[in-house]
């Protein structure tokens, strides 16, 4: 059965590197747009001196210093961030006067891809409000749905983030982004962002690619586990047989003891019988 897993996975992963290899022209098509995000990229979203940018450290640091943290998720590639960043500003400005306890940041994905895995974006710009209820309680996260405006954005810090929910609804606070569950989420991130970039050589997706290496992996695994699991039961095995031969050996050097006491009592009742048929006699 083992035997049919691997085969399997095997033959998934020549699979997916004879479709990466054979899609020439979607690789060169990916690489045209590689090019035009990079010159995109050269317009750099414009800073704020009342938004904090956000790096994995900072990040860390806001969430102690603040219960209340906004966050706004961009990247430079895309148009939506640079059209609504005016608006943003805007806001910061206003709410720095307004609510000075609420820290208001920003996080560029494509360079904290660990912020962007936990909190599992998938839309730019995304908006989230995270908010401590009391000190030493895991912060509440809230995806924000309020309008991109400037007004709209302070009526939320103000008392609107009541009508979202938290997310997983505060009944699964043990998995969210800004406890272990989102840590983990983070690293995983990372880790396909960073074998993506030194190692993806064929131009497969991501996720595929990942796919692929976790299937080496499983399959280097299932190799070394078999390797280690015969070794140890060849010694386990080999020390039960020494303990026999060792127990067996010993029993037969150990002398047999004469059993004197027997014949010299038989030889002295025989004597007995004798010594009374003879007195018998006379």
């Amino acid at each position: 059965m083992k035997l049919v897993y691997v085969l399997s996975a095997v033959l998934a992963i020549i699979g997916t590197a004879r479709n990466s290899l054979a899609r020439g022209e979607t690789a060169h098509y990916s690489d045209e747009l590689e090019v035009e995000a990079a010159a995109e990229a050269k317009q750099q979203v414009p800073k704020s001196d009342y938004v904090v940018e956000l790096d994995r450290t900072m990040y860390h640091e806001v969430l102690k210093t603040h219960d209340q943290v906004f966050i706004e998720f961009y990247a430079n590639w895309c148009a939506a961030c640079h059209a609504m960043s005016s608006e943003f500003d805007a806001f910061a400005k206003a709410a720095h006067k307004l609510y000075p306890q609420v820290a208001i940041a920003r996080a560029d994905i494509t360079k904290v891809e660990y912020l962007s895995s936990s909190y599992m974006v998938s839309m730019l710009p995304e908006l989230v409000f995270i908010r401590r209820p009391s000190p030493g309680v895991t912060p509440e996260v809230r995806y924000v749905s309020a309008n991109f405006t400037k007004s709209d954005l302070l009526d939320y810090i103000g008392g609107g983030w009541t009508a979202d929910k938290p997310a997983g609804d505060y009944t699964s606070l043990w998995c969210t982004p800004t406890n272990l569950c989102g840590h983990l989420g983070g690293l995983i991130g990372e880790s396909v962002v960073y074998l993506d970039k030194h190692f993806n050589r064929f131009d497969i997706p991501p996720w595929a690619f990942m796919a692929a290496f976790v299937s080496v992996l499983y399959l280097v695994g299932q190799v070394v586990v078999g390797f280690l699991s015969r070794l140890l039961r060849r010694n386990y095995r080999a020390r039960i047989n020494k303990k026999l031969d060792d127990t067996i050996q010993g029993t037969a050097s150990t002398p047999s003891t004469p059993k004197t006491g027997s014949k010299a009592s038989s030889q002295g009742s025989a004597t007995k019988r004798a010594k009374n048929k003879t007195s018998k006699s006379d």
